[in-house]
């Protein structure tokens, strides 16, 4: 062996030492953070909705013809302004799948999500929570919001709040110059997502319990935080946006996802995991700063607000909520053998790699099972002679896959699931067309292409299939295209 391979060699032993160490002694999290990504892989299929084709549709607009300003993909809003807040997430997301495909996209995704659970542990463990509790924690929370993990613009932004509120929080109990780091992520956070304004609230909010203490330095992280969600190319747009979005906006009051949950079915999970967060907070008050209060009460307000919100109580909970825990277990940890721990971790890593090479090797067509080219094709080639922009009335969750699909369309489908550059009375045409009303078919009469989803409702599929000169283009389970004439 050369002296410099020697010397390699050498400098290499204290990081595989200290790898193995980490693994060894966070042996537990380390499985739990391998099996989550091994999963998300798993289920593969499963993780593109129609968020995610708005994803990388958006992405291609802003590839091909620049940013935004108006709407120019779809006929109802055509013209209407568009404020792309996420526009860099989904140039990302977008640049994946021309260098990649859309395995590749999925994987960066997988690994997003996976990131942020080991971001989660890590925090909750710098705070000095035990892994017993950790894991505890960070099992539940994997529960609560698991729509979290799909393929969109959000799941680039949830390992951001994790840093975020890791170095806010810490700056709380001792202010560190790293804690002004959270700015340069805030500005990144204010191109990918709209949950920027949770970010720089974090910032700003540690920023008012240290203003008795160093009041310069503290009023520079309460202001500074909301001017880097303005750093963006779109400006001081942004504040119509987010005024939009929050105050404004009808979508809260027809789409279920932006709506406050319900005590009912799967929402369940999140209010039983509430009720026992405000419970342990309560017992255990004294495990908790001030600020994580206001953490978790902000993030849980949120969250009753609108589902959407849900996730970003989740993150905050997991990193905030196992020292409390740590509180109420008596005695101290079962401990893993060196070797056992070691081993474990080692194999759950290596089964990640394994599920990561062979979903690598898939081809897109794989991905796209539930989406069939056919249907896409089909809509294509009726609507190629269909005059002027109103040619496909599409479903919600169809309505970007076609664009994604068949660029030919681009302009010429009704509408897609940015519900937000909908006026109020465009919404509510769409609204009527789902409903019983005598005149439900209404909204969709000057579209010679109508794409429906059998599950929202088979009784408009049988009613417009039944009307004169209409012909089935496609039928599956999940898909029916319709020709029809019309004028």
């Amino acid at each position: 062996m050369t002296a410099h391979a020697e010397q390699l060699r050498m400098r290499r032993a204290p990081v595989l030492a200290r790898a193995a160490d980490l693994i060894a002694d966070n042996s537990l999290l380390v499985v739990l953070v391998a099996v989550l990504g091994a999963v998300l892989l798993g289920v593969a299929q499963q993780l593109t909705v129609a968020d995610s084709w708005m994803t990388l549709v958006a992405g291609r607009e802003i590839a091909h013809h620049g940013l935004p300003s108006h709407e120019v993909l779809t006929a109802i809003p055509y013209g209407r302004t568009w404020t792309d807040q996420q526009w860099f997430a989904q140039i990302v997301f977008y640049a994946s799948t021309v260098v990649g495909g859309l395995r590749l996209a999925i994987v960066l995704n997988v690994a997003a999500i996976t990131v942020t659970l080991a971001l989660v542990v890590a925090a909750a463990r710098r705070r000095g929570a035990s892994a017993r509790s950790t894991l505890l924690v960070a099992s539940v929370s994997l529960f609560v919001a698991p729509w979290s993990w799909q393929l969109r613009a959000q799941a680039l932004a949830l390992p951001l709040f994790v840093l975020v509120l890791q170095l806010a929080s810490s700056d709380v109990r001792k202010p560190r110059a790293r804690t002004f780091l959270a700015l340069p992520l805030l500005v990144l956070w204010a191109n990918i997502h709209g949950s920027v304004l949770l970010g720089a609230g974090l910032v700003s909010l540690a920023g008012l319990f240290g203003l008795l203490r160093r009041p310069l330095r503290s009023a520079a992280l309460v202001l500074l935080p909301w001017a880097c969600v303005l750093i963006s190319p779109y400006g001081f747009h942004l504040v119509g946006y987010y005024r939009l979005l929050l105050f404004t906006s009808p979508v809260s009051k027809v789409i279920v996802e932006w709506q406050a949950p319900k005590p009912h079915g799967y929402d369940l999970i999140f209010f039983a995991v509430a009720a026992i967060t405000v419970i342990l907070s309560i017992w255990q008050r004294r495990r908790l700063a001030y600020y994580d209060i206001a953490v978790l009460a902000v993030t849980l307000a949120g969250s009753l607000r609108s589902g959407r919100g849900i996730v970003w109580f989740t993150l905050a909970m997991a990193v905030i909520l196992p020292s409390v825990l740590d509180g109420v277990f008596r005695g101290g940890e079962a401990a893993i053998r060196r070797r056992l721990g070691l081993a474990s971790g080692v194999a759950a890593i290596a089964v990640l790699l394994v599920m990561l090479v062979a979903i690598g090797s898939k081809p897109d067509s794989w991905f796209e099972r539930e989406w069939p080219v056919a249907a896409a094709r089909a809509v294509a080639t009726a609507a190629a002679t269909a005059p002027g922009r109103q040619a496909v009335f599409p479903s919600d969750t169809t309505a970007d896959w076609l664009l994604w699909k068949e660029p030919s369309l681009r302009g010429r489908v009704a509408y897609d699931v940015r519900f937000e550059i909908l006026t109020a009375a465009q919404l509510g045409s769409l609204v009527r067309f789902k409903s019983t009303a005598p005149d439900w078919m209404t909204p969709a009469a000057a579209y010679p292409v109508l794409v429906l989803d059998p599950s929202e409702g088979k009784r408009r599929v049988v009613a417009l299939s039944a009307v004169p000169g209409t012909r089935v283009l496609f039928r599956s389970k999940a898909i029916v295209v319709l020709a029809r004439p019309v004028g």
